[in-house]
This record gives C-alpha cells, structure tokens and sequence, in this order.
C-alpha cells in the first residue's frame, strides 16, 4: 500500500493572491481608459484651437468689412466698394479714361484683391500710351495706375495695373 501524502503540512497558496490579481488587472484597465480618455481630450482641445483660429480670422475680415463700410456711410454712401461694384461699372470708368487711339484688349477685375484691375492695352503711337496714363493717373475712381514695360516703337502694347476704387 502506498501512503498518501499529507497535505496538511504543504505550504498553501495566500488566500489573497486571486484578489490582488484582480485589483492589478482593474487598476491596468482603469489606467489604459483614463489614457484613451485623455487622447480624446487632446483631439477635442486641438479641433476647438482650430475653430478658434478660424472664428479669429472671420472676426478680422468682418472688422475690415465694418471699417470700410464706415468709410462708405461717413462718406454719404454715394461711393460703392470695390467688392459691391458690378463689372460694368468698373468697365464704364476704365472706358471713359481710354483715349481715341487706344484699344483695351483684356480687363481683369480681382475683386479678393480689393477691386485691382489689370488691361492689357494696344495704343496707336507713343503719345496715345502717353496719353491714356495721364487719363487714368487723373480718372476720379483709378488709383495706383503702374504700367508695366513698353516698347515705344510703332504701336506700344503695354500691361497696365491699378485699382479701382468707388471714392471719387
């Protein structure tokens, strides 16, 4: 016959090992949803950061936007804004400052640029070009006229900037 062991003098296992193990893997959890949690906080935090820098930027342009209708009211509001300005407009007061001997090939009206025009022009002769810079140097609503390089040979073919402007 073989004997048994005795188990009563083999070491026993701490009772308390099963709830440490539990409180370690609870403690594991709470910390890994605290992080996503947190990683959340950050992404919110960066998206509101953003909102804000949009919401900062609109607030200026509309500051601008109040400035210039200010200008426009104390004004006595008989000027458009260069953003109000129908196309005709602008081409009626470009039209008026060309000279007989001067032809507008192209017109290009950038109203995001606060109403800067570009024309490509075609004068007949050195004098006609001479004389539509003057026009437009001295028309009521143009300003900033730069005209670009010329050759004064036969006919002069000429890019000219400037901005149009609704104050007279």
């Amino acid at each position: 016959m073989t004997r048994q062991p005795d188990f009563r003098t083999a070491p026993r296992a701490p009772r308390g090992a099963g709830w440490a193990s539990a409180l370690l893997a609870a403690g594991v959890i709470a910390a890994g949803v605290a992080g996503y949690q947190a990683l959340g906080a950050q992404e919110e935090a960066a998206a509101a950061e953003a909102r804000l820098a949009g919401v900062t930027r609109e607030v200026a342009a509309l500051k601008a936007r109040y400035a210039a209708l200010a200008a426009h009211a104390a004004a006595g509001g008989q000027s458009l804004l260069a953003v109000d300005a129908p196309p005709s407009r602008i081409v009626a007061d470009v039209a008026t400052a060309l000279p007989p001997d001067v032809r507008l090939d192209r017109l290009s009206i950038d109203y995001r640029q606060g109403g800067t025009l570009e024309m490509l022009v075609v004068a007949r002769d050195a004098a006609a070009w001479d004389l539509l810079l003057e026009r437009l140097e001295k028309a009521p609503r143009i300003r900033d006229v730069e005209p670009g390089p010329e050759a004064r040979e036969a006919e002069v073919r000429s890019l000219v900037r400037a901005r149009w402007s609704g104050v007279p």
